[in-house]
């Protein structure tokens, strides 16, 4: 009976709710729900009664109209409602009353449960209400994929891309229900993108291109979304890109100062804005330094936004002027290369090359000529000066001499011999000095006479003399010629009888005298190139003889046991000479030494100490011997020279006494001093008052005293220090002569050109007259001028150092004695004023007579200039006249 009821209440209630739904499906209202798959659904439903104090008793869900799948039955005999679900559900269903409305909640919705669903309401009194509910089920988009235009998925970075570039990329989204929507985002912007098709089914796509790449695009997020509800979050994924720069900038960082050459620099170059670094590399002249060549090095920023290179260069004087390029190249991207070049200022040494004048021939250049040299200078910088050498030498510009300089060229005008050589020109800059090759310029001119040769050759009768004739040229001598001349024929000499040299320059002439007319002169012509010689080397063949004795001897460095002796050399004779010196032991004329010299230079050792010797110089040839020249010396005591050493010891010798000594003869010369003053002083104003007794028509005149002193010596310092009679001063009128039958060498003759008419010159005097030549008369003044020469005697002078027999020994007298006086009223016929006393010593027989005197006698007064003097001429005679 229960069993009939119940299914009678559900037919009923089946019936009912088929009339509901048909009820409701004519006109109910229908709520719209949206789920997201796997998500939970909330289908309202409302149980507000339509009639107040009413109550719901049933509350029932169906899925598609006629399948119940969920109940809320409040008919219980507990207090609480007694809910029901269908399998389908899983538990997943729970219907809430307390909410408003109260809703129905499925849990982890699937996508097959969407459709409509249909709440019906049994209320106690009111009339059943059915309700309407669409479930829509939402099928979220997968997560985007990003691909570049290659089609290679992007997960976090694209790019490389290039500086000024475009990028595309595509998102694809796959699934989704309802089709998603898919949007670019750069950061929170949104951009403009294209949406294409995939062509497949549940796949869409979107592109997105991006125009001009900056360098603020570098590392930029680019997001693609995708969605398809406002329920859940957007599906997205985020990419960013990578961006290659060309280098901003190259430069040099080096000054605009110039580089010297074959000096080593660092150079430095600098790029920036780079991605990644550039590479820096050196060129010279679009020529690439290589590393193995040159010293470069490179390094970058931490950042990697900047990079420096520094070259280690040694610049030579060819790089100037050229190019040095520094050259930053990113070789990831287009037009990636920057650089920087400067232009090279290499300062260097002046390099020139001199060379002859182009016009001329080196070949053919003669005195005379006109010669210039073009120096061509090559320097950085110019060069400020340019000097000229000559051998070595620095030129001066000489214009009226025909020297004229430039910068760069030389003319020499009317050139000589004396011009020939090696020129040179030197550059200077402020690197500094730069030579030039030397050129060596040769001129041709005709043979001379080298001078300083031997030009009197003394040969007896039968003897070979061998002349030697050299001579100077440019080029050498072709050939010689010689000639004899005896004054009474001029013969050519065969040339047999000479032959030249080994190097041209010289010819030996091989003559023999047989009787007195074979001596003369013979004179010798060179040829070359140029021509003749113009004046021939004359040389006189005179009979040998022996050579004159030396003079002028002095003693030098005596010691203990050595000393020197020094001569003048003399007349050689014709002949080779040589020099003998014989050392005697005064006291028992003992010889001591025997010395031979080829010049009269001599030093003697191995003497005993304290000696006083006498010393005998002679010269030689194959002729003979010459007199002999006596000197007097000694050697050093050995206790002299312990008191030398004793002064500078003074703690084994007490000097106070040696001091004592020393101030009484300062005090001794400090009087005498002032007494000479004394003395002169009143002999001066004696002078003073004896020029009113001048005659009247004179002009007054300031005498002239003729010293007797050198320098600061007086006559007996000078005996004291040099024992020889007469000085060697070659310069002063005190010359020596021979004593033998050879002419002297201050013999000179001031003639004129018709002394000698009438009168026949042999070879001998002519080679006599040509040995005297080199001494030539000094000039007389015209203006009359006079002389006092006294000399005060001393008291005693020791007997002279050259040997007794030179002169005798002063005596001492009270007074001076007065050895010349000028008479100025008187004056010779020529207009030269000479003292009478003077010109009577000059005209007094002298104890030598020269063979020249001899051939020339006098035939007017001052013919001779100055008289003979010789070694054994008496300073004084017993007349006491003067040697002046």
């Amino acid at each position: 009976m229960v069993q009939i009821q119940l299914w009678f209440y559900l037919l009923v209630a089946i019936v009912v709710s088929t009339c509901d739904a048909f009820v409701a499906g004519q006109g109910g209202v229908v709520a719209h729900v949206q789920a997201i798959v796997r998500g939970t659904a909330l289908l309202p439903c409302d149980l507000t009664p339509p009639a107040p104090n009413d109550s719901v008793v049933l509350v029932v869900w169906y899925k598609d109209e006629h399948t119940p799948i969920y109940s809320y039955d409040t008919r219980t005999s507990s207090n609480q409602a007694h809910r029901w679900q269908d399998s389908s559900l899983d538990s997943r269903a729970f219907f809430r009353t307390l909410t408003e409305p109260s809703t129905l909640s499925i849990d982890n919705i699937g996508e097959k449960e969407e459709g409509e669903y249909r709440c019906r309401i049994d209320y106690l009194r009111s009339p059943t209400k059915n309700l309407r509910v669409k479930l829509t089920v939402i099928v979220p988009p997968q997560k985007p994929k990003i691909f570049d235009e290659k089609g290679k998925e992007v997960e976090t970075r694209a790019g490389p891309y290039e500086e000024g570039g475009d990028m595309k990329l595509s998102c694809i989204v796959t699934g989704g229900k309802p089709e998603p929507i898919i949007k670019w985002w750069r950061g929170e912007k949104l951009i403009e993108s294209l949406e294409t098709r995939s062509g497949f089914q549940n796949v869409r796509s979107n592109q997105l291109v991006v125009k001009g790449l900056q360098r603020s695009d570098q590392h930029a997020a680019f997001t693609c979304q995708a969605s398809n509800n406002n329920i859940s979050q957007p599906v997205s994924s985020t990419v960013t890109i990578e961006i290659h720069f060309r280098p901003l900038k190259a430069e040099i960082l080096s000054s605009n100062n110039p580089f010297s050459a074959d000096r080593k620099y660092e150079i430095a170059c600098q790029t920036f804005g780079s991605r990644p670094p550039a590479k820096i590399t050196w060129w010279m002249d679009n020529k690439e330094m290589k590393p193995y060549m040159f010293n470069h090095t490179q390094v970058d920023s931490l950042d990697g936004n900047s990079s420096t290179s520094t070259l280690t260069f040694m610049p030579s004087r060819l790089d100037n002027g050229r190019t040095l390029t520094c050259r930053a190249v990113n070789h990831l991207v287009q037009n990636g290369m920057e650089e920087s070049s400067i232009k090279l200022n290499i300062f260097y040494l002046p390099i020139l090359h001199l060379s002859l004048g182009s016009n001329l021939n080196p070949d053919d250049i003669e005195e005379g000529d006109d010669v210039y040299f073009e120096c061509k200078v090559n320097a950085n910088p110019w060069a400020y000066k340019v000097l000229w050498k000559h051998n070595g030498q620095i030129m001066q510009q000489n214009q009226k001499g025909g020297v004229i300089m430039s910068n760069s060229d030389l003319a020499l005008q009317g050139v000589t011999r004396s011009q020939a050589g090696n020129y040179s020109c030197v550059a200077s800059n402020v690197e500094g000095d730069g030579d030039s090759n030397q050129v060596e310029l040769k001129i041709m001119y005709k043979p001379i006479c080298r001078p300083e040769q031997k030009r009197v050759y003394g040969v007896g009768r039968h003897e070979k003399a061998r002349v030697l004739c050299e001579v100077e040229s440019f080029p050498p001598p072709e050939s010689f010629k010689w000639s004899f001349n005896n004054t009474a024929e001029t013969v050519d000499v065969p040339q047999t009888n000479f032959n030249t040299g080994i190097h041209h320059s010289s010819s030996t002439l091989t003559y023999t005298p047989v009787t007195e007319l074979d001596y003369g002169t013979v004179m010798c012509w060179a040829n070359n190139l140029a021509g003749r010689q113009l004046e021939p080397c004359v040389f006189h063949i005179i009979a040998a003889g022996k050579p004159d004795p030396p003079f002028n001897c002095t003693i030098l460095n005596q010691t203990s046991e050595s000393l020197e002796v020094e001569c003048v050399e003399g007349f050689d004779g014709g002949q080779p000479q040589y020099f003998l010196l014989e050392v005697y032991d005064e006291q028992n004329d003992v010889l001591h030494a025997n010395v031979s010299a080829k010049f009269p230079l001599f030093t003697v050792s191995g003497l005993e100490a304290g000696k006083i010797l006498r010393m005998i110089v002679y010269s030689a040839n194959a002729k003979g011997k010459s007199e002999g020249v006596t000197l007097e010396g000694f050697t050093l005591k050995v206790a002299e020279k312990q008191t030398v050493l004793s002064l500078g010891t003074r703690d084994q010798y007490d000097i106070a006494p040696v001091l004592g000594i020393l101030i009484g003869i300062v005090t001794a010369l400090l009087l005498v001093t002032i007494i000479i003053l004394g003395a002169l002083k009143v002999r001066a104003a004696q002078r003073e008052g004896s020029h009113a007794s001048r005659p009247g028509f004179l002009p007054v005149k300031e005498k002239v005293t003729l010293p007797l002193r050198s320098e600061s010596e007086d006559l007996f310092e000078k005996d004291d220090k040099n024992p020889d009679v007469v000085p060697a001063n070659k310069d002063s009128d005190y010359q020596l002569g021979s004593a033998v039958q050879t002419p002297g060498l201050n013999n000179a003759l001031l003639t004129t050109g018709n002394d000698f008419e009438g009168q026949r010159i042999t070879p001998l005097s002519e080679a006599y007259i040509a040995r005297d030549r080199a001494y030539q008369p000094q000039h007389v003044p015209d203006e009359v001028t006079y002389a006092e020469l006294s000399l005060v005697r001393p008291n005693t002078l020791d007997a002279t150092k050259n040997g007794g027999n030179q002169y005798g020994t002063l005596r001492a007298r009270d007074e001076p004695t007065i050895y010349a006086q000028i008479d100025h009223s008187k004056k010779p016929p020529n207009g030269n004023a000479m003292p009478p006393a003077v010109t009577a010593a000059a005209v007094k027989s002298s104890p030598v007579v020269s063979p020249v005197s001899s051939l020339f006698p006098m035939s007017k007064p001052g013919l001779y200039h100055r008289e003979v003097v010789t070694v054994r001429t008496p300073l004084m005679g017993c007349q006491q006249e003067s040697c002046v």
